[in-house]
Parts: structure tokens; sequence; C-alpha cells
């Protein structure tokens, strides 16, 4: 009785100065636990099985952080064994009402969050009135962002004392665990500054607008050199100091791009009278492959075959079509997609030199590459115009 007295004197202490502090604290809360309940140990553990607990509380907040509480609870264990020695009497299901006052922690001093309270008081088990105590440990969550719900898991113990000179000395121990919702503080207002007002003085003159920016020079392909200064227009390329490279992408090993066209420093060599590349100009079919596949801009291109002006028109458009293909071949052969590759032949219609001569018909027996698709700055696809019908 003493341990009652003294602990019940504590309590009344701290509820005192918790109600005198009202005034700047947050409002009683209350808290409830449903949840199940394991004994631990003997003899409880064999006598008894899985149950159910609950608990109902008043908190009486000291500070954001510490509260002092009372509450009242039961529990109930369904009885499953007799007891192992037969002298004890079979009692059936175990109950026990709890009567309990403690304190509260929350370790943070916002809302919700983790939480502790340990309690102490007088236990009805049975027949029997006894002293325990409990400690539970819990996690809330705020259920909206402007109410006082609360609620999550949590887990607990209660321990009840037994006297040394019963049948039966040894502590009940049992294990809780379940859900706990609470009524809780309230959500803290944030503060905010007020604007601060400035008066204009009277007869202000509102200041000039800002002069409009200067509009950017034209930028077809959107590489930032402007189309007056791009020696490809078209293409997205780089800034150089030369007039005939600037906004170009950049030349490889003897490729480079001139406007709308991909040019080599190089002849593309077939055999006789023939469609099949031959193995000498292999090497800078590899270079175009590369340079093409350095180049993700550049999304399709036109292989263009031409014929000199020997010959019957029909035999010459077959051979600069089939030189065509042959030349896409070789370069999907290097690697290249061949979904960016296009081939038309043109036979003897787009003649590059002017002359019967073996040296115009030498500069007229060529496959020349024409950018048709480039990617523009917003991930799509522009189209070239293309001069079909004009000699190069």
């Amino acid at each position: 009785m003493r341990i009652h007295a003294r602990f019940a004197a504590v309590w009344a202490l701290g509820t005192a100065l918790g109600l005198a502090g009202r005034a700047v604290a947050d409002p009683v809360q209350v808290h409830l636990e449903v949840g199940a309940s394991q004994p631990l140990g003997d003899p409880q553990a064999h006598e008894f099985g899985l149950g159910a607990s609950g608990r109902l509380a008043l908190e009486v907040p000291l500070t954001r952080a510490i509260g002092t509480q009372l509450g009242v609870g039961g529990i109930w264990l369904p009885h499953t064994n007799p007891p192992v020695d037969l002298q004890f009497a079979d009692h059936g299901d175990g109950t026990a009402l709890t009567v309990m006052a403690g304190l509260r922690f929350r370790p943070l001093t916002e809302v919700a969050g983790p939480w502790a309270d340990a309690n102490a008081g007088y236990v009805r088990t049975g027949q029997l009135d006894r002293f325990g105590f409990e400690i539970d440990l819990g996690y809330d969550w705020r259920i909206g962002e402007r109410t006082r719900w609360d609620a999550g898991p949590y887990v607990g113990y209660l321990q009840i004392i037994q006297p040394n000179d019963t049948l039966r000395p040894q502590d009940a121990h049992v294990l809780a665990f379940g859900v706990h919702i609470a009524l809780g503080a309230e959500p803290r207002q944030r503060f905010v500054q007020p604007a601060t007002v400035f008066s204009e003085p009277p007869h202000a003159q509102p200041p000039p607008p800002p002069p409009a920016p200067p509009a950017a020079p034209p930028d077809r392909d959107n590489d930032g050199v402007p189309d007056a200064e791009d020696a490809c227009p078209d293409v997205p390329g780089i800034r150089t100091d030369d007039p005939k490279t600037n906004g170009c992408p950049p030349a490889g090993d003897q490729v480079h791009v001139v406007k709308d066209r991909i040019e080599y420093d190089d002849v593309i060599h077939f055999d006789t009278d023939q469609a099949h590349v031959h193995h000498a100009s292999w090497t800078i079919l590899e270079k175009l492959a590369r340079f093409i596949n350095a180049n993700p801009d550049i999304e399709q291109v036109d292989i263009t075959g031409h014929a000199d002006e020997r010959g019957d028109e029909d035999y010459n458009v077959r051979l600069s079509q089939a030189r065509a293909e042959a030349v896409r071949e070789r370069l999907v052969h290097f690697g290249v997609d061949g979904r960016r590759l296009t081939t038309v032949g043109y036979g003897t219609s787009h003649p590059r030199a002017e002359g019967h001569s073996e040296n115009e018909w030498r500069q007229n027996r060529r496959v020349e590459f024409i950018i048709t698709k480039v990617r523009n700055a917003r991930g799509g696809t522009t189209s070239l115009p293309q001069p079909q019908d004009t000699p190069q």
C-alpha cells in the first residue's frame, strides 16, 4: 500500500503541474489502443493463448514533448491448457482490469511521430487486487493536414506483481501489440511575415519599361551560328574561323559537309561497267560511315548515282542506280543504320562538268551524298528541299 500511495502522490503532483500550464500547452489529448495480447513465461504462457487487449487514456500535456496521463484498460486471454500442477484449480479464461497513471514522451516536438509512455497502478486480475506497471512504444502519423487525429502501430509490455507469499509467486508478463489512435496535439500555425507596404511619394512617375531585347538573327538549324554566317544553314554544326566550314559538322578524315552535301576528298571506284564497289574505295566508304554515325542530327542521306554521257540513257540510269545501292550496302556493312540511307540513280541528267573529254567524263561518273532530313531543336525532323531538276 505504501508503493500505491507514493505513486498516487507523484502522479497527482504531475497532473497539477500540467493543469497549471494548460494556458500555454496543448489541449487534453485522448489515446485509444486496441490490439492483441500474448502471455510470456510460465505458468501463464502454458495456460492461456493469444487474446485481446485495449486501453483508453486521457493525457494532460505538460510541454510539447511530455505529458501526464490516466488510463483504464482491459485484457482477455483464452484458456488453452489446465495448470501443470493439479493442486491448482482451473479458473478458465484469464481477465485483467487496469487503472494506471504515468507519463507520455514524444522525442519530436512536432505533431505525431514516435512516442513512449510508462504507467503504473492498480490491476484487478480474477478476484485478486494487484500492483502492475506497463511500458508502451509506438509511432503515429497525422491523418490529414488540418486535423488532430493521429494513428499508428504500437507494442507494449505489462507486468503484474505477485506477492512472494502467494501459492504461485511468479509475476505475470503480457506482451500487447496493435493500433494506437489519438486525438493528438494541435497543428502548429506557421508564422507568416507580413508584407511591408511602402507608399509611393506623391506624383511619382513609373519608371520607363526596359528596352525590348534585340531579335535574334535567323538560325534555321539552331546550332548558334546565324544563317548569314552558316556555311551549312540546314545541318547543325560548330562555329569555325573558316567561312567555308563555319556552322558545319566537324570534318572527319577527308570528310566534311558543304551546305546540304557530305563531300569527300577521294573518288569511289567501281569495276568497269559494273556496280561492284572496287576494294580500293572501301577505306573512304568506312570513313564516310564513321562520319554519318558521329553526327546523329543528320537523320537521312540520299545516295545519288551519276554516269557520263556515253552509252544508252536507260542503261546509264540503271547502272547509276545499282552503283548507289552498292554504296549503300557497303555503308550498312560499316555500321550505318540502313533506315538513314536512300538511293536514286540519275544517269546523265545531272552532270557536274560540261564537256566531252575524259576529264569531264571522270567528274560526271560519281556518287554524291545529299542530306535530306535533319533533327530540329524540338527533337522532330525537318526535311530539306532538294533541287532535283537543276544540273549540278
